[in-house]
């Protein structure tokens, strides 16, 4: 039973039928296959828009995605929305958006978070999705531009990736993206040619640093 049939499985009263169908709809989708080449693979970046509420947690207000399909970037393969009155119904959406591809995030514990806990609130459970943090990542790639973790500010910079607005989530989500066009041209050079490369890769650095 794969990660959407569990959630369908263990979801609360929240969920109506056409929500429930949606879901069906996107299980039914084929799992990515994480040892095909990097330029095989549909990645999605995305990025989370949050405001803090007065308890000082910060709520999500929206989110945008970006695809790199084959190591390109295409006008017609992002996506965009707004939590609004119906989060459930723009979390589904974003699913669908995603359709099992390996998410793309910099700074895993505010967005991959945040995501994380609107899908167990709003859907039932958390979602067992593949994430890439080039937090974590970068550093690994390309010691010779920054040693350590960095801001991404300092990323961008570095490789000469405009940040266009930080308040739009779907730009945020475009330069992650560009970031990540980056990564796996220096990850395919250092013999990381997959994405489960990356995800091991990760993994192995997360360890280190006891994480």
């Amino acid at each position: 039973m794969n990660w959407l049939a569990r959630l369908l499985a263990h979801q609360g009263p929240k969920l109506n039928a056409a929500q429930q169908d949606k879901i069906a709809a996107i299980s039914a989708l084929p799992a990515p296959d994480l040892g095909l080449a990097h330029y095989e693979t549909r990645y999605v970046a995305v990025n989370v828009e949050a405001s803090a509420t007065e308890g000082g947690n910060p709520q999500l207000l929206g989110f945008g995605a970006v695809a790199i399909n084959r190591g390109l970037i295409t006008p017609d393969d992002v996506f965009q929305t707004s939590t609004g009155a119906e989060p459930a119904n723009a979390l589904i959406s974003l699913l669908k958006f995603i359709a099992h591809a390996p998410v793309v995030v910099f700074n895993a514990p505010f967005n991959q978070g945040l995501l994380e806990r609107a899908f167990e609130q709003e859907l039932g459970n958390r979602l067992e999705l593949e994430w890439l943090d080039l937090m974590v990542l970068m550093p690994t790639l390309c010691p010779e531009r920054i040693e350590g973790q960095a801001r991404m500010d300092a990323w961008l910079g570095a490789f000469g990736i405009e940040r266009l607005d930080i308040r739009n989530p779907l730009l945020e989500a475009l330069a992650v993206a560009q970031l990540h066009q980056v990564a796996i041209a220096r990850a395919n050079g250092q013999g990381m040619p997959t994405p489960r490369d990356l995800l091991e890769t990760q993994n192995s650095r997360k360890w280190l640093r006891g994480s």
